[in-house]
């Protein structure tokens, strides 16, 4: 779609209620005209000129898709055939409600230059077609009214689209965050058992290094005192004294390490 990118159209894509009022508009420009022709040939002309026009109208999407230089062609023939149909015998207005439905599909697939240029023309070509049919004044007031009707419904349509894609932006950053938040509590989780296993292991270095050092001194104790039992009873009642101040000491600090792994 001529190589831009979307964010430089007025619109990135049209919705269902757009394409219904698309097709109520060509019908009823169907009617309005061909209610005014007179014969049989003339009243075929315009059939087959406004069947080929929605042919191209319904086959628009498929062709810009494949195509990228086919909207200039596009826009330049629909143009041609709204301005032919101007122009039939009985004058009537109605095939100004044209250029509103090809307004839609200039908001979608064009890039806001371009639109708006053609948006332009299209004016133009309504301004002029409608003051050399029904004078300056007559013929200003109708166009007038057609093109304010015109960019109410294509501004609306932008509006609306645009809102669209903003709400679909907004779900897709909500579930990005919600994917972030989920890593997050992963990420949290795991450093909360890495710090757990760090303290554990801090704990157990801990009671290596003091319980541990102390259980060993009092095996060198109760070794000397089994010793002095049969050297030197009296000191061994006091060596037999300091063994178990050391061993409840001991004990004392394994509760403690131990209590403090407790939740």
């Amino acid at each position: 779609m001529s190589g831009k990118s979307t964010s430089e159209r007025f619109t990135t894509h049209t919705h269902r209620f757009v394409y219904v009022i698309c097709y109520v508009l060509i019908f009823v420009t169907a009617y309005r005209r061909l209610s005014e022709l007179s014969g049989i040939p003339i009243k075929l002309l315009a059939l087959a000129l406004i069947g080929l026009f929605t042919l191209l109208y319904a086959s628009q999407p498929l062709l810009t898709r494949r195509y990228t230089s086919y909207p200039t062609l596009y826009f330049a023939m629909q143009m041609t055939l709204v301005q032919i149909l101007a122009f039939f015998q009985d004058y009537i207005d109605a095939w100004a409600l044209l250029y509103i439905v090809l307004g839609f599909q200039l908001a979608a697939c064009c890039t806001r230059r371009r639109a708006l240029a053609w948006a332009g023309l299209y004016v133009g070509a309504t301004l002029f077609t409608m003051c050399f049919e029904f004078g300056l004044i007559s013929g200003f007031g109708r166009a007038l009214a057609y093109v304010v009707i015109g960019v109410f419904l294509v501004s609306y349509d932008i509006q609306y689209s645009q809102h669209q894609d903003a709400l679909a932006d907004s779900q897709v950053l909500l579930t990005e965050l919600q994917e972030a938040h989920e890593k997050l509590k992963d990420y949290a989780a795991q450093a909360d058992r890495l710090a757990a296993a760090q303290e554990r292991n801090r704990m157990i270095q801990e009671l290596y290094d003091s319980v541990g050092q102390k259980v060993f001194a009092v095996q060198l104790a109760a070794e000397a005192t089994r010793l002095m039992l049969v050297r030197d009873s009296a000191r061994a009642v006091d060596q037999i004294d300091d063994l178990q101040a050391q061993t409840q000491s001991a004990l004392s600090q394994m509760r403690q390490l131990i209590g403090q792994w407790r939740p």
